[in-house]
Protein backbone atom coordinates (compact mmCIF):
# COMPACT_ATOMS: atom_id res chain seq x y z
CA UNK A 1 0.00 0.00 0.00
CA UNK A 2 1.51 3.27 -1.27
CA UNK A 3 1.35 6.74 0.75
CA UNK A 4 -1.75 8.21 -1.14
CA UNK A 5 -3.67 4.97 -0.64
CA UNK A 6 -2.91 4.89 3.37
CA UNK A 7 -4.42 8.62 3.44
CA UNK A 8 -6.97 8.11 1.49
CA UNK A 9 -8.04 4.78 3.55
CA UNK A 10 -6.91 7.08 6.85
CA UNK A 11 -9.78 9.60 5.67
CA UNK A 12 -12.19 7.03 4.59
CA UNK A 13 -12.56 4.87 6.92
CA UNK A 14 -13.21 6.43 10.08
CA UNK A 15 -15.85 8.14 7.38
CA UNK A 16 -16.96 5.22 6.49
CA UNK A 17 -17.50 3.69 9.83
CA UNK A 18 -19.21 7.31 11.10
CA UNK A 19 -21.50 6.94 8.29
CA UNK A 20 -22.21 3.54 8.96
CA UNK A 21 -23.63 4.56 13.17
CA UNK A 22 -25.22 7.46 11.91
CA UNK A 23 -27.42 5.39 9.77
CA UNK A 24 -27.61 2.69 12.15
CA UNK A 25 -28.29 5.63 14.66
CA UNK A 26 -31.39 6.91 12.50
CA UNK A 27 -32.88 3.27 11.86
CA UNK A 28 -32.98 2.44 15.50
CA UNK A 29 -34.48 5.67 16.00
CA UNK A 30 -36.78 4.86 13.08
CA UNK A 31 -37.55 1.80 14.15
CA UNK A 32 -38.34 2.92 17.91
CA UNK A 33 -40.49 5.25 16.10
CA UNK A 34 -42.52 3.18 14.20
CA UNK A 35 -43.26 0.66 17.79
CA UNK A 36 -44.03 4.21 19.59
CA UNK A 37 -46.47 5.33 16.74
CA UNK A 38 -47.74 1.59 16.86
CA UNK A 39 -48.08 1.93 20.87
CA UNK A 40 -50.24 5.29 20.34
CA UNK A 41 -52.47 3.87 17.83
CA UNK A 42 -53.06 0.55 18.97
CA UNK A 43 -52.20 -0.20 22.65
CA UNK A 44 -52.94 3.14 23.77
CA UNK A 45 -55.91 3.57 21.27
CA UNK A 46 -57.17 0.60 22.86
CA UNK A 47 -56.61 1.10 26.05
CA UNK A 48 -58.91 4.20 26.25
CA UNK A 49 -61.36 2.74 24.34
CA UNK A 50 -61.88 0.28 26.78
CA UNK A 51 -61.48 2.87 29.64
CA UNK A 52 -63.65 5.30 27.85
CA UNK A 53 -66.76 2.58 27.66
CA UNK A 54 -66.23 1.75 31.44
CA UNK A 55 -66.72 5.38 31.92
CA UNK A 56 -69.57 5.34 30.11
CA UNK A 57 -71.53 2.37 31.41
CA UNK A 58 -71.35 4.07 34.59
CA UNK A 59 -72.53 6.86 33.20
CA UNK A 60 -75.58 4.84 31.72
CA UNK A 61 -76.13 2.80 35.02
CA UNK A 62 -76.49 6.15 37.03
CA UNK A 63 -78.74 7.74 34.23
CA UNK A 64 -80.92 4.71 34.21
CA UNK A 65 -81.34 4.70 37.87
CA UNK A 66 -82.04 8.45 38.07
CA UNK A 67 -84.73 7.53 35.27
CA UNK A 68 -86.23 4.58 37.90
CA UNK A 69 -86.17 7.29 40.70
CA UNK A 70 -87.82 10.17 38.50
CA UNK A 71 -89.67 9.21 35.68
CA UNK A 72 -90.67 13.03 35.19
CA UNK A 73 -86.64 13.58 34.78
CA UNK A 74 -85.66 14.08 30.77
CA UNK A 75 -82.32 15.28 31.51
CA UNK A 76 -81.79 11.51 32.72
CA UNK A 77 -83.30 10.36 29.61
CA UNK A 78 -80.67 12.78 27.41
CA UNK A 79 -77.73 11.34 30.14
CA UNK A 80 -78.74 8.21 28.79
CA UNK A 81 -78.97 7.94 25.43
CA UNK A 82 -75.81 10.29 25.43
CA UNK A 83 -73.93 7.33 27.24
CA UNK A 84 -75.19 4.71 24.88
CA UNK A 85 -73.76 7.01 21.98
CA UNK A 86 -70.37 7.47 23.73
CA UNK A 87 -70.37 3.35 24.66
CA UNK A 88 -71.20 2.46 21.33
CA UNK A 89 -68.76 5.07 19.63
CA UNK A 90 -65.96 4.04 22.23
CA UNK A 91 -66.52 0.67 21.32
CA UNK A 92 -66.24 1.10 17.53
CA UNK A 93 -63.50 3.29 17.85
CA UNK A 94 -61.72 0.65 19.60
CA UNK A 95 -62.50 -2.39 17.57
CA UNK A 96 -61.12 -0.14 14.39
CA UNK A 97 -57.57 0.18 16.91
CA UNK A 98 -57.61 -3.21 17.21
CA UNK A 99 -57.59 -4.61 14.00
CA UNK A 100 -55.55 -7.41 13.37
CA UNK A 101 -54.22 -7.18 16.41
CA UNK A 102 -54.07 -10.03 19.46
CA UNK A 103 -56.61 -7.53 21.06
CA UNK A 104 -59.31 -7.84 18.59
CA UNK A 105 -60.23 -11.78 19.75
CA UNK A 106 -60.28 -10.51 23.65
CA UNK A 107 -62.41 -7.46 22.70
CA UNK A 108 -64.80 -9.24 20.68
CA UNK A 109 -67.11 -10.83 23.76
CA UNK A 110 -67.99 -6.81 24.25
CA UNK A 111 -70.52 -6.70 21.76
CA UNK A 112 -72.84 -9.95 23.09
CA UNK A 113 -72.33 -8.60 26.81
CA UNK A 114 -73.21 -4.85 25.40
CA UNK A 115 -76.22 -6.46 23.72
CA UNK A 116 -77.11 -8.08 26.74
CA UNK A 117 -76.85 -5.39 28.75
CA UNK A 118 -78.79 -3.03 26.15
CA UNK A 119 -82.05 -5.44 26.36
CA UNK A 120 -82.25 -5.16 30.21
CA UNK A 121 -81.85 -1.39 30.00
CA UNK A 122 -84.19 -1.59 27.18
CA UNK A 123 -87.09 -3.74 29.35
CA UNK A 124 -86.31 -1.27 32.25
CA UNK A 125 -87.36 1.79 30.44
CA UNK A 126 -90.15 -0.19 29.05
CA UNK A 127 -91.59 -1.31 33.05
CA UNK A 128 -90.84 2.32 34.34
CA UNK A 129 -93.61 3.76 32.07
CA UNK A 130 -96.30 1.34 33.82
CA UNK A 131 -95.11 0.34 37.20
CA UNK A 132 -91.73 1.35 39.22
CA UNK A 133 -91.74 -1.59 41.39
CA UNK A 134 -91.72 -3.50 38.32
CA UNK A 135 -88.74 -1.36 36.76
CA UNK A 136 -86.48 -1.52 40.08
CA UNK A 137 -86.57 -5.36 39.93
CA UNK A 138 -85.79 -5.75 36.49
CA UNK A 139 -82.53 -3.19 37.45
CA UNK A 140 -81.64 -5.36 39.97
CA UNK A 141 -82.54 -8.72 38.48
CA UNK A 142 -81.22 -8.44 34.91
CA UNK A 143 -79.65 -4.70 33.91
CA UNK A 144 -76.93 -4.51 37.20
CA UNK A 145 -76.13 -8.39 36.57
CA UNK A 146 -75.64 -7.47 33.01
CA UNK A 147 -73.45 -4.79 33.75
CA UNK A 148 -71.79 -6.75 35.91
CA UNK A 149 -70.45 -9.20 33.69
CA UNK A 150 -69.37 -6.23 30.84
CA UNK A 151 -68.26 -4.33 33.86
CA UNK A 152 -65.85 -7.68 34.49
CA UNK A 153 -65.22 -7.85 31.03
CA UNK A 154 -63.95 -4.19 30.41
CA UNK A 155 -61.68 -4.28 33.86
CA UNK A 156 -59.79 -7.72 32.29
CA UNK A 157 -59.40 -5.29 28.99
CA UNK A 158 -57.95 -2.75 31.14
CA UNK A 159 -55.60 -5.06 32.77
CA UNK A 160 -54.34 -6.12 29.58
CA UNK A 161 -54.17 -3.17 28.00
CA UNK A 162 -51.91 -1.95 31.00
CA UNK A 163 -49.90 -5.01 31.23
CA UNK A 164 -49.43 -4.56 27.13
CA UNK A 165 -48.47 -0.99 27.33
CA UNK A 166 -45.76 -2.02 30.00
CA UNK A 167 -44.51 -4.42 27.45
CA UNK A 168 -44.18 -2.45 24.88
CA UNK A 169 -42.88 0.41 26.53
CA UNK A 170 -40.37 -1.89 27.45
CA UNK A 171 -39.74 -3.20 24.39
CA UNK A 172 -39.82 0.50 23.05
CA UNK A 173 -37.12 1.31 25.98
CA UNK A 174 -34.86 -1.84 25.19
CA UNK A 175 -34.98 -0.83 21.12
CA UNK A 176 -33.56 2.64 22.56
CA UNK A 177 -30.91 1.48 24.76
CA UNK A 178 -29.80 -1.32 21.63
CA UNK A 179 -29.70 2.03 19.50
CA UNK A 180 -27.53 3.59 21.97
CA UNK A 181 -25.56 0.50 22.29
CA UNK A 182 -25.06 0.11 18.67
CA UNK A 183 -24.35 3.99 18.11
CA UNK A 184 -21.88 3.86 20.94
CA UNK A 185 -19.97 1.21 20.27
CA UNK A 186 -19.90 2.34 16.13
CA UNK A 187 -18.26 5.83 17.49
CA UNK A 188 -15.75 4.20 19.88
CA UNK A 189 -14.90 1.86 16.97
CA UNK A 190 -14.71 5.10 14.79
CA UNK A 191 -12.28 6.38 17.32
CA UNK A 192 -10.04 3.46 17.39
CA UNK A 193 -9.66 3.09 13.74
CA UNK A 194 -9.12 6.77 13.61
CA UNK A 195 -6.49 6.86 16.02
CA UNK A 196 -4.92 3.75 14.50
CA UNK A 197 -4.78 5.06 11.17
CA UNK A 198 -3.41 8.44 12.54
CA UNK A 199 -1.32 6.27 14.11
CA UNK A 200 -0.33 4.40 10.72
CA UNK A 201 -0.38 8.09 8.78
CA UNK A 202 2.89 9.08 11.87
CA UNK A 203 4.85 6.14 11.01
CA UNK A 204 3.90 6.55 7.40
CA UNK A 205 5.12 10.14 6.88
CA UNK A 206 8.10 9.68 9.42
CA UNK A 207 9.59 6.71 6.95
CA UNK A 208 8.68 9.15 4.38
CA UNK A 209 10.01 12.14 5.22
CA UNK A 210 12.61 11.00 7.92
CA UNK A 211 12.31 13.90 10.05
CA UNK A 212 10.74 17.59 9.60
CA UNK A 213 9.78 18.80 6.38
CA UNK A 214 11.00 22.14 7.14
CA UNK A 215 14.27 21.08 8.31
CA UNK A 216 14.30 19.10 4.96
CA UNK A 217 12.98 22.18 3.13
CA UNK A 218 15.69 24.78 4.33
CA UNK A 219 18.68 21.82 3.56
CA UNK A 220 17.21 21.69 -0.10
CA UNK A 221 17.27 25.39 -0.53
CA UNK A 222 21.10 25.70 1.05
CA UNK A 223 21.95 23.20 -1.31
CA UNK A 224 20.31 24.85 -4.36
CA UNK A 225 22.52 28.00 -3.20
CA UNK A 226 25.53 25.81 -2.90
CA UNK A 227 26.67 26.14 0.23
CA UNK A 228 27.33 21.84 1.22
CA UNK A 229 28.61 23.08 4.24
CA UNK A 230 25.30 22.52 6.47
CA UNK A 231 24.57 19.44 8.40
CA UNK A 232 21.67 17.49 7.50
CA UNK A 233 18.67 16.53 10.17
CA UNK A 234 19.88 13.28 11.70
CA UNK A 235 17.07 10.37 10.66
CA UNK A 236 16.48 7.05 11.57
CA UNK A 237 15.22 6.24 8.19
CA UNK A 238 18.04 5.82 5.78
CA UNK A 239 15.46 5.40 2.17
CA UNK A 240 13.88 8.55 3.40
CA UNK A 241 13.59 12.20 1.87
CA UNK A 242 15.91 13.65 4.99
CA UNK A 243 18.35 10.47 3.90
CA UNK A 244 18.27 10.41 0.25
CA UNK A 245 19.48 14.28 0.92
CA UNK A 246 22.16 13.81 3.33
CA UNK A 247 23.39 11.08 0.65
CA UNK A 248 23.28 13.61 -1.96
CA UNK A 249 24.83 16.35 -0.38
CA UNK A 250 27.61 13.70 0.37
CA UNK A 251 27.92 12.70 -3.01
CA UNK A 252 28.37 16.58 -3.90
CA UNK A 253 30.63 17.47 -1.24
CA UNK A 254 32.56 13.99 -2.36
CA UNK A 255 32.53 15.14 -6.27
CA UNK A 256 33.47 19.17 -5.40
CA UNK A 257 36.30 17.69 -3.56
CA UNK A 258 37.03 15.43 -6.84
CA UNK A 259 36.75 18.14 -9.02
CA UNK A 260 39.10 20.33 -6.60
CA UNK A 261 41.80 17.90 -6.61
CA UNK A 262 41.69 17.63 -10.25
CA UNK A 263 41.70 21.64 -10.60
CA UNK A 264 44.73 21.32 -8.76
CA UNK A 265 46.53 18.45 -10.83
CA UNK A 266 45.86 20.97 -14.06
CA UNK A 267 47.00 23.98 -12.39
CA UNK A 268 50.43 22.23 -11.35
CA UNK A 269 50.72 20.61 -15.11
CA UNK A 270 49.70 24.14 -16.56
CA UNK A 271 52.72 25.42 -14.06
CA UNK A 272 54.90 23.01 -15.34
CA UNK A 273 53.99 23.36 -19.02
CA UNK A 274 54.64 26.82 -18.55
CA UNK A 275 58.25 26.42 -17.41
CA UNK A 276 59.05 23.86 -19.72
CA UNK A 277 58.03 26.35 -22.08
CA UNK A 278 60.17 28.84 -20.79
CA UNK A 279 63.37 26.65 -20.47
CA UNK A 280 62.95 25.84 -24.63
CA UNK A 281 62.42 29.20 -25.60
CA UNK A 282 65.69 30.35 -23.63
CA UNK A 283 67.56 27.42 -25.05
CA UNK A 284 65.98 28.50 -28.30
CA UNK A 285 67.66 32.08 -27.95
CA UNK A 286 70.98 30.48 -26.99
CA UNK A 287 71.25 28.09 -30.13
CA UNK A 288 70.16 30.90 -32.59
CA UNK A 289 72.96 33.34 -30.95
CA UNK A 290 75.37 30.25 -31.45
CA UNK A 291 74.49 29.72 -34.60
CA UNK A 292 75.04 33.68 -35.56
CA UNK A 293 78.51 33.15 -34.10
CA UNK A 294 78.98 29.97 -36.02
CA UNK A 295 78.16 31.89 -39.35
CA UNK A 296 80.02 35.13 -38.52
CA UNK A 297 82.91 32.82 -37.43
CA UNK A 298 82.24 30.59 -41.40
CA UNK A 299 81.92 34.36 -42.71
CA UNK A 300 85.55 35.21 -41.24
CA UNK A 301 87.02 32.25 -42.35
CA UNK A 302 85.51 32.20 -45.77
CA UNK A 303 87.15 35.74 -45.91
CA UNK A 304 90.57 34.38 -44.79
CA UNK A 305 90.38 31.53 -47.05
CA UNK A 306 89.93 33.76 -49.91
CA UNK A 307 92.09 36.22 -49.51
CA UNK A 308 94.63 33.57 -49.08
CA UNK A 309 93.56 32.36 -52.28
CA UNK A 310 94.14 35.97 -53.90
CA UNK A 311 97.49 36.13 -52.80
CA UNK A 312 98.41 32.61 -54.21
Amino acid sequence: MNFNQRLVLAFVAPAVLFVAGLGGSIWSLTQTQSQFDRYINTEQAVASGVQEMYAQGLQMGQALRNIVLDPSNPQAFKNLEAAREAFDAAHKGTLEAARDTPAQAALAPLAGLRAEQAKAQDKVLTLVKTSAAEAVAALNAEETPAWRKLRGALLEQVKASRELSAQTHTAVNASADRARVVALSLALLAVAVAVGLGFMVVRTLRQELGGDPAAARQAVHRIADGDLTGTMPESAYPHSLVGALATMQNAMRALVGQVHQSSQGIEVASSEIARGNQDLSSRTEQTASNLQETAASMEQLTGTVRQSADSA
